[in-house]
């Protein structure tokens, strides 16, 4: 298993798959790679794809520091130089496309060739100027509530978030396998990331993602409902929108088939 060992010394877990075109899927919070098996072979057929897992998450080294989404941009930035992944796709799903934002906000589009944005919002909290906060309103009281529940019933908050993350109710069985999953990620750690994810706004990074960008958005998504993808192409220099209209939060799972075959399309252009 390759793991690269990070400047500050964390060993950050990676997969390659394929070769041509790098492509560097980025997970959502507490997830990790292994979200993305179900797709790695049809977009390695074309491409050269890369899987990492977030420090904290996955197989990835646990430490107490760093879970911001600018630390895991950074990260990113080590990844792409140490395995040499010039003109990069970057594929981030929920979290993986704020890590997106962070890293444009940090180093810019040099050197990316284009960036895929899956279900995602710039900005999680309520505000008078904004219509499409996180599962349609997030107050701060919300938050405070989702955090003291992480903190001390881990398991009644996060198997109803992965629930929502569907379209379709999943079985029970397989939110455990999912919740399974997350329970790699440290409890202190989760939080971190998600306060700065729940704090951050990126509206004023869109305008610097100039490379293009695939817009991938469930049309029964409940954590991120109504046209945010539409809202996003009026504000994106170079992007196209795809809609998934049996998908929620995961069209990468939910329509698979038609995931890989948009995207495919997306990198061969």
């Amino acid at each position: 298993m390759p793991y690269l060992e990070l400047s500050d010394a964390v060993p950050l877990y990676y997969e390659e798959h394929g070769s041509g075109r790098p492509v560097l899927l980025l997970h959502g919070w507490t997830m990790n790679s292994t979200f993305w098996a179900g797709n790695v072979a049809a977009l390695a057929a074309e491409n050269r794809v890369i899987l990492a897992d977030f420090r904290g998450h996955g197989r990835s080294g646990k430490t107490p520091e760093g879970h911001s989404l600018a630390q895991y941009a950074r990260d990113v930035r080590e990844l792409i130089r140490a395995l040499d992944l010039s003109e990069s796709t970057l594929v981030g799903w929920s979290m993986g496309t704020s890590v997106i934002l962070s890293y444009v906000r940090q180093f810019g589009c040099a050197g990316l060739r284009g960036a895929v944005f899956v279900d995602q919002s710039p900005c999680f909290m309520d505000a008078p100027d904004w219509e499409f906060p996180l599962q349609g309103g997030y107050s701060a009281a919300d938050l405070a509530v989702f955090a003291q529940t992480v903190r001390h019933a881990r398991p009644s908050a996060i198997k109803p978030f992965i629930q929502a993350c569907f379209a379709e109710p999943p079985a029970a069985e397989a939110v455990d396998a999912a919740y399974a999953e997350t329970t790699q990620t440290h409890t202190s750690s989760a939080l971190d990331v998600w306060m700065d994810m729940a704090h951050s706004d990126w509206r004023p990074v869109l305008p610097e993602v100039n490379v293009p960008t695939l817009l991938v958005y469930g049309e029964r998504s409940r954590i991120f409902p109504g046209d945010l993808a539409g809202w996003l192409a009026g504000v994106l220099p170079d992007a196209r929108v795809a809609k998934f209209p049996a998908s929620g939060h995961v069209p990468f799972v939910e329509e698979r088939e038609q995931f890989d075959a948009v995207v495919k399309d997306f990198l061969r252009r």
